[in-house]
């Protein structure tokens, strides 16, 4: 920690004594523990000013945010933790500003890098989810909720997925007797 304190201090000075240091010179005098404190430092920041009561994927913050989440995940590849749940929340942020073919790529990408990661089963759903919802491709989306019952099927991600499955191709008719029947069923 002193090391940083001491190299946030003292990079100006250097970079005024001899000429303006780049920031990825600057960034080569910090080690990988250094750079990722004060890359979570950064993020954390911008979700404090993002994640308000006044929520709006479209402000100046977003893009700032995407980029540092995006930032993240590249540099620190093999951090277990922090890089799928920010992958994670990129992916949801790109579906919130209309693009869900990256949403996709993020999600596909942190179920084949980060197997174990927690949320893996809901990912696989949203997967599905972003076919169904936003790109209106039933197609896929059945081979993605189908995926997820076969990779999870106890999990409650798969219980969603079968009942998308069951419903998918029913009209808005069609969900809301499905729906008036299995609330008849249950009570």
């Amino acid at each position: 920690m002193i090391r940083f304190i001491a190299i946030a201090y003292l990079a100006p000075m250097f970079a005024s004594c001899g000429g303006e240091a780049s920031y990825d010179q600057q960034s080569q005098l910090l080690s990988n523990t250094e750079k990722s404190t004060m890359l979570i430092a950064e993020i954390d920041s911008l979700e404090a000013i993002f994640y308000t009561d006044t929520f709006n994927v479209h402000s100046e913050v977003g893009p700032m945010l995407l980029q540092k989440y995006t930032d993240y995940a590249r540099m620190f590849v093999g951090d277990k933790v922090k890089t799928p749940e920010y992958m994670y929340k990129s992916a949801a942020m790109s579906r919130g500003v209309g693009l869900p073919m990256k949403a996709i790529k993020t999600y596909d990408q942190i179920l084949k890098e980060y197997p174990d990661y927690e949320r893996c089963p809901e990912v696989a759903f949203l997967i599905g989810f972003t076919y169904d919802e936003d790109l209106k491709q039933p197609d896929l989306a059945k081979e993605a909720y189908t995926e997820v019952v076969n990779r999870y099927p106890t999990d409650h991600w798969a219980q969603q997925a079968r009942y998308r499955l069951e419903t998918i191709d029913m009209s808005d008719e069609d969900l809301i007797e499905h729906f008036m029947k299995k609330n008849g069923e249950n009570s």
